[in-house]
């Protein structure tokens, strides 16, 4: 006897009903949710299409940026600022050896031209005279039209992107390198030091004013890490002092210190690796070790202090003279090697520091 044929209901109405079986699916409908169901898939490809429109969109837009462009745009920025501030100290330096230079022609000339105008004024003068002033004129002359003994040190480090450069004395350079091949004798502490007269404050980061023939560095507002402001000179070897008056201190700490001029990138006082100082006197840090006090009020208007750098011994000291305490702290010159320059951090508004002569 024949099986009987079993009919599947309808998946939707559950009926005893089912006239047909979707491929894809594999479910049985019947003839009125079947016609729903090719529905239901007919929405589905309309919005599979839409999202692929939109796809397609965005993949044919030429002016889509990538997230990471901005991260190279700001890349670009900073290294351009970083590039247009050591070109600024380079063209700085050379302008201050070039009147450097010319200032001494200027007292050769000063100092021949009295004696020439005494001679001729006195009516004594013989054909010695006139020979040592004629030759000293082709001397001054010749030093005139000779180019300016400088060089442009560049970074030879290859792993770095964009090499900085340094316009450094010819002469200087060479001490430079003839001090880092000798032997530091660390255990000889030289007791005849070097006054520096004619240190000045130049070039500065932040709200700095500068008057009084550069003497006076002065803080006009608050800046992010600090307004640092540096003296003139390049040290790399002997002692010298520096003696500065602090004509007025506002609630912040003031730093000072040195930094090499082998790297002249912006630097953030707390975490360069390229200076060595004090956050006031019982602050002393090093590289990235210094931990800022905030509480710490040891200088005060009226105070003097003074900045000893001993390049023999490859370190510097501090002197507070209204409490007579005195700081030393030494220089690893694989970190902060010469020649150095001294700088200054002013934090508050109208803090005022004056070199003294």
């Amino acid at each position: 006897m024949a099986a009987a044929l079993v009919k599947k209901p309808c998946m939707k109405c559950n009926k005893g009903s089912g006239v047909t079986t979707c491929d894809g699916c594999q479910q049985t409908f019947c003839m009125k949710h079947i016609i729903e169901h090719r529905q239901e898939l007919s929405i589905e490809l309309e919005n599979l299409v839409h999202e692929h429109d939109l796809l397609r969109r965005d993949v044919s837009q030429e002016n889509q940026v990538h997230p990471l462009l901005t991260q190279i745009n700001e890349w670009e920025q900073e290294s351009l600022t970083r590039i247009q501030v050591v070109a600024e100290n380079a063209r700085a330096d050379l302008q201050q050896l070039v009147d450097e230079s010319k200032g001494k022609l200027r007292l050769f000339m000063d100092k021949m031209t009295n004696e020439i105008q005494s001679g001729r004024e006195l009516d004594d003068y013989t054909e010695t005279d006139l020979a040592k002033w004629t030759e000293k004129l082709k001397e001054l002359r010749q030093l005139l039209e000779t180019q300016l003994n400088v060089q442009i040190i560049r970074n030879d480090d290859e792993s770095i992107a964009i090499r900085m450069i340094k316009v450094l004395d010819e002469q200087l350079l060479h001490s430079t390198i003839a001090s880092r091949e000798e032997p530091v004798e660390k255990n000889i502490i030289h007791e005849e030091t070097l006054a520096v007269p004619d240190e000045r404050f130049q070039n500065f980061q932040g709200r700095i004013v500068l008057s009084n023939d550069r003497l006076l560095a002065t803080c006009f507002g608050t800046y992010w890490d600090g307004s640092n402001v540096y003296g003139t000179r390049l040290y790399t070897n002997g002692i010298h002092e520096i003696r500065f008056g602090i004509e007025y201190k506002g609630g912040n700490s003031l730093f000072f210190g040195i930094r090499t001029v082998s790297n002249e990138m912006p630097l953030q006082t707390l975490t360069s690796k390229y200076n060595y100082g004090w956050w006031e006197l019982d602050q002393g840090i090093e590289s990235v070790s210094g931990h800022r006090v905030h509480h710490d009020r040891g200088i005060r208007t009226g105070d003097e202090v003074t900045m000893i750098l001993d390049c023999d011994n490859a370190q510097i000291r501090f002197e507070h003279h209204r409490i007579n305490q005195n700081s030393h702290l030494p220089v690893d010159l694989h970190k902060c090697p010469f020649p150095w320059k001294i700088f200054i951090t002013l934090r508050s508004p109208n803090d005022s520091i004056r070199i003294l002569v």
